[in-house]
């Protein structure tokens, strides 16, 4: 029995900022975004779209293009933090916005018995929506899914996060006998109470998060390493991997699918775990005579801080390696090309890049049937979540569809005066009418309305 994702759909906003816009008004030299990030264009939200809106589009791409019958489908969970209410879900809104879409031809009734459900945990809540959801068809194969991840990155004005910023949708058909992608249902996890990155409740609504970045990117990583290292144990007890071998997943996988809150974060981020998978599986001698690696003597200085910087630069000098970008070419730039392009897409942000690499891959007639592929996903607060798939053999035609880079092709560039416009909420109007998409008509003032959500499509 294999049950995993039969196909995708993206949703970006048709408006992006340059980032080079952005620097030059900051005044942070252009290079260290672009090259030290990969971050090229924030994808950026008009006036009339949010998460609903996005997830909506997703949702009813996804219908279109396989021909599904609305009253088949027996759930739509979406992964969001960027909910609008705080009793009802987002995917409430979205569902009968796909409902008023699809009516002419399934009847306005044709969502009635759908189960509908918000999920949230920071970036990993897609994740958690497509776990639960695997289970559920798996223990009954008639059950057909679709699982949405949409959000909106937003940070303050002049913050270390603002250049991050992004905004999109992905939707997932999850059934049984995929034709894309048969996932295991064999998830690590690894989770820990912590105040990285969160949205407290405030005197008034605030979109934006408190934030500690540094200490975010360690919490990522000692997540991770948590949830690797219980994926293999749970892995050999379920018979995925072989009882008795250390099992460098780095190796396993043809490609590492990481949540990218830029583009570079994955790279970064497991360097260190790449040089113990090496250390572990007993090539890591020959690895630094063959690629000369200069291993520093840190017991040879007592202070901690003298022990950091001289591991942080080794680490560094690894990842400069010829090894280390061999390993990067081929396992994760892929995933980057997209996030380049879009800034971070939290809940999103792993199927896009997901999406990224098989459109790449497509493009390129990589040999890709049977091969695994490796998911690392994190959200802060915090949990990481590893789990594997094996691309099917019809993934090809199921890919071509995508249109991934033509969409992102297809955006307005917006300039710095409209994008603060936006992000203050001070622009009134639509920036770009976009017909026969959704959008927000009007929020109501007053009574049993106030603060209910009114779409309309555009004309």
């Amino acid at each position: 029995m294999t049950i995993g994702i039969d196909d995708m759909a993206l949703y970006v906003p048709k408006l992006f900022l340059d980032i080079r816009t952005l620097a030059e008004k900051r005044e942070i030299p252009y290079e260290k975004l672009s090259r030290g990030l990969g971050l090229y264009k924030m994808a950026i939200c008009d006036v009339h779209e949010d998460a609903a809106t996005m997830a909506a589009e997703a949702i009813v791409e996804l219908i279109e293009r396989n021909n599904l019958d609305p009253r088949q489908i027996g759930r739509v969970y979406l992964g969001t933090e960027s909910a609008l209410d705080g009793a009802k879900p987002t995917a409430t809104y979205a569902v009968e916005m796909a409902q008023k879409r699809l009516e002419k031809q399934w009847g306005a009734d044709c969502f009635r018995h759908c189960d509908v459900l918000d999920m949230t945990f920071a970036c990993i809540g897609a994740v958690d929506a497509l776990n639960i959801t695997l289970d559920w068809v798996a223990a009954d194969q008639r059950n057909i899914g679709i699982v949405v991840a949409s959000d909106i990155a937003k940070y303050e004005l002049q913050s270390t996060g603002e250049y991050t910023q992004g905004a999109g949708a992905v939707a997932m058909l999850i059934k049984a006998q995929p034709r894309l992608l048969a996932v295991q249902r064999t998830f690590g996890v690894a989770m820990e109470s912590v105040h990285d990155f969160y949205k407290p409740r405030r005197e008034q609504y605030c979109e934006t998060p408190v934030f500690d970045g540094q200490y975010s990117n360690q919490c990522y990583q000692n997540r991770m390493v948590e949830a690797l290292a219980d994926f293999r144990r749970r892995a050999t007890q379920d018979g995925v991997m072989k009882t008795g071998q250390f099992p460098a997943l780095s190796e396993r996988w043809a490609r590492m699918i990481f949540h990218l809150p830029y583009a570079f974060h994955a790279k970064r981020m497991f360097v260190e775990q790449f040089v113990t998978e090496r250390m572990e599986k007993g090539s890591w001698d020959k690895d630094v005579q063959k690629f000369n690696l200069q291993i520093p003597d840190i017991s040879s200085d007592p202070d901690p801080k003298n022990q950091e910087k001289a591991k942080a630069a080794f680490m560094k000098s690894v990842s400069e390696s010829a090894l280390y970008k061999q390993f990067v070419a081929e396992k994760l730039e892929k995933a980057q090309r997209a996030s380049q392009e879009t800034g971070n897409l939290y809940t999103a942000s792993i199927f896009l890049a997901l999406m990224s690499t098989l459109e790449c891959d497509l493009a390129e007639n990589t040999a890709l049937d049977k091969k695994r592929f490796g998911f690392i996903a994190y959200g802060s607060g915090s949990k990481a979540k590893v789990f594997e798939a094996t691309v099917q053999k019809d993934w090809q035609n199921v890919v071509r569809h995508f249109k991934v880079f033509e969409k992102i092709a297809q955006r307005q560039a917006i300039d710095y005066d409209q994008y603060e416009a936006l992000h203050k909420g001070t622009q009134q109007t639509t920036v770009l009418t976009q017909k026969g998409r959704w959008a927000l008509d009007h929020i109501g003032q007053e009574g049993v309305t106030l603060g209910a959500r009114y779409y309309e499509i555009q004309a």
